[in-house]
């Protein structure tokens, strides 16, 4: 049964930086979702292009959108800075280059209302940068509704986290904080907060780790409502120098709360799978930089991160008994330390189909 209040039952998050192009198409995807009872909270991280001025003229059109204007300090913060402002009971976080389909908003109002949960989490789809869906996610939990707290963090976070390595099952739960719905009285009284990407590599999977640790309950929906953009220039998809270096402070300190938030293992053991799978990309990565660097200094670089002991312990101590080919090969190669053979492999594979 809905709650009544005066309050809107959703405050929808958009940080904005320099996402001119996009942000008319995620707001409108809001406004047409033929649901009423929201507010949508634009902040303005600095932007160096029109979006200020876009969010100010949306401000002045829709009594429902209400701005905020702040320095630059990074997505994380700018979410805090929403969340600060937000009246309505349940939050959404949406990256403002990215859009919502229709209907979403009153599909999870009903979870939301027929079990009074912490949480609502949905799936996504990936949209390139020619507006074509190269990959849908649709959720299949083991059930709908999580009652049990060690249930949650000892079973569901896993699975969040990355599929079984035991099984190779996945559940198709992905970690982000624009797939899910979160009450706020929940995110205040357990003090939840981002941290900055600019200490973490991966915000999100921090937020997990600590949230997490705090829900009750919990609801999974199989329903695709969010389409998540590659647009030019995404961080995801940008080659760093440094990329792996703050790869492994990060994994090492979401490891190190792991252990003090009282997680058991198979917590740590996904969070090393995510972590290989992350050097895996960043390994790419280093190769595609070829074009920029030349062949040598590439493969250097490549050595120098497969080389590395956090990488070489966390790829010996995993199971890989029900991962294909290219997992197996590239184990082999950093455990044997054939990183010539490994480095061809990724350059072929580079040349033939991309990175």
């Amino acid at each position: 049964m809905k709650k009544e209040c005066a309050a809107p039952f959703f405050s929808i998050e958009l940080p904005i930086y320099n996402v001119e192009k996009y942000l008319n198409r995620c707001i409108d995807s809001i406004l047409k979702q033929g649901f009423d009872d929201y507010e949508i909270i634009l902040v303005d991280d600095g932007s160096k292009d029109s979006c200020g001025q876009l969010c100010d003229e949306w401000s002045v059109r829709n009594k429902k959108i209400r701005t905020i204007h702040k320095e630059n300090a990074g997505l994380g913060y700018a979410r805090n800075t929403g969340l600060n402002a937000a009246q309505g009971e349940y939050i959404l976080f949406l990256d403002s280059d990215d859009y919502i389909r229709p209907g979403m908003l009153s599909k999870v109002h009903n979870a939301v209302c027929e079990n009074d949960v912490d949480a609502v989490f949905f799936g996504f789809e990936r949209i390139d940068k020619n507006g074509k869906s190269v990959l849908q996610l649709k959720p299949c939990p083991e059930k709908c509704l999580y009652t049990d707290k060690s249930e949650i963090m000892n079973q569901l976070l896993p699975d969040f986290i990355a599929r079984n390595p035991y099984t190779g099952v996945s559940r198709n739960l992905r970690i982000s904080a624009w797939n899910c719905c979160l009450n706020r009285e929940f995110l205040i009284k357990n003090e939840l907060k981002f941290v900055s990407e600019r200490d973490y590599i991966s915000e999100d999977v921090y937020f997990y780790i600590e949230l997490f640790a705090c829900l009750q309950k919990v609801s999974i929906m199989d329903d695709i409502f969010y389409c998540y953009c590659q647009n030019e220039g995404s961080l995801t998809f940008s080659y760093k120098k440094d990329r792996y270096e703050r790869l492994k402070k990060f994994y090492q300190a979401v490891n190190e709360k792991a252990n003090l938030l009282h997680y058991d293992g198979q917590v740590q053991l996904r969070l090393n799978e995510s972590f290989i799978a992350s050097v895996m990309g960043c390994l790419k990565m280093e190769v595609a930089n070829c074009k920029e660097v030349g062949i040598r200094e590439s493969y250097c670089r490549m050595k120098n991160i497969s080389s590395d002991e956090y990488l070489y312990q966390a790829v010996k101590g995993y199971p890989l008994g029900k991962y294909e080919g290219t997992w197996k090969f590239f184990a082999w190669g950093i455990v044997s330390k054939q990183y010539g053979l490994l480095y061809i492999a990724l350059l072929l594979k580079y040349i033939t189909r991309g990175v």
